[in-house]
């Protein structure tokens, strides 16, 4: 037993030991300010996103549908104001900004993840799992040196936009597993209902999409006149599958081109045609967790790109799986 315990304590260590190129944290920290900004700029940038804030997330001392009993950060703010919940979205919003070009650090990712759980966990009728996952990401960058590479502090500490550095591992890795625990327990979850089984014919896409909650375009199934029927089966069972054993990419790297490929699919076809909020454009941020090593090489090509001194060759930097 004891011998066990210390085995598991050597393999624990040496994991978090490990060193890597940055430039897959710094893409995932890229597309997560990019869809923090999918998020947030329609609050601001449509007379409908204002219309949501003063209805959904305002108290209905100021005009908003119920009466939100208010976070403890809330209530030191002065209460479920509209004035209170635009400067905490207005803060997230420039907080993205930075996210994505790569300014202050990780105090940007620190601004996001508080500003939005202050203003989003107001109200849980209008929350859902992609604001979950939004905290879940932005916590996991702050464990990271997120702009260690491809951001304007790296090109401020060192002249280049690209470092060529290593930085801690196990962050990304984590990011990697948690992706890994979102797809496969949503995958096994959909197994409760009959509509994702042969039991009811993998009817769940083709119901979803009929669905005024869900579908952008409720109406496109009934004006195909039946002819998407088989096209939904087929996209219900890979879905399921897909999910399932998505788990799969943690032994068998070799499977995650297949895996990202499919999902890439699969989330390009939910953004476009159902109404999900950002979960589809914060998965695929967490994408370039899976490829470190297609990071650390996009990471030279963008220096040789961009940068006047000449990066350094492969063999010196070092990327796991």
């Amino acid at each position: 037993m004891i011998g066990r315990l210390c085995r598991l304590w050597m393999w624990f260590q040496n994991h978090l030991s490990r060193v890597e190129d940055g430039s897959a944290v710094a893409l995932v920290r890229i597309g997560t300010g990019i869809a923090l900004l999918v998020l947030l700029v329609p609050f601001f940038a449509t007379a409908a996103g204002s219309e949501i804030i003063d209805f959904a997330f305002v108290d209905d001392d100021y005009g908003g549908y119920r009466n939100l009993a208010g976070t403890p950060m809330m209530k030191l703010l002065g209460g479920a104001a509209p004035s209170t919940v635009r400067a905490l979205l207005a803060a997230s919003l420039v907080a993205g900004v930075c996210m994505v070009v790569g300014l202050f650090g990780r105090l940007p990712v620190l601004v996001a993840a508080v500003c939005t759980r202050i203003a989003f966990l107001q109200n849980g009728d209008v929350s859902g799992g992609g604001d979950a996952l939004l905290g879940n990401v932005l916590f996991l960058l702050l464990l990271a040196d997120c702009t260690h590479t491809l951001s304007l502090d790296c090109r401020i500490r060192s002249g280049r936009f690209v470092d060529a550095g290593v930085i801690a591992a196990w962050p990304r890795k984590l990011m990697l597993v948690q992706l890994v625990i979102i797809y496969t327990a949503t995958g096994l979850q959909k197994l409760v209902s009959t509509t994702w089984t042969p039991l009811d014919g993998f009817s769940a896409l083709y119901q979803i999409l009929q669905s005024p909650q869900w579908a952008r375009f409720p109406h496109l199934i009934e004006s195909a006149n039946g002819w998407l029927v088989v096209p939904m089966a087929f996209g219900t069972l890979l879905t399921i599958v897909w999910e399932c054993t998505f788990w799969l990419v943690l032994p068998r790297p070799s499977l995650r081109v297949l895996y990202a490929a499919v999902g890439l699919g699969i989330h390009i076809g939910i953004i476009l045609l159902m109404e999900v909020g950002i979960f589809s454009w914060l998965s695929l941020a967490v994408y370039p967790a899976m490829f470190p090593r297609g990071a650390a090489g996009l990471g030279r090509w963008l220096a040789a790109l961009t940068d006047p001194l000449p990066s350094p060759p492969p063999d010196s930097v070092h990327v796991s799986t």
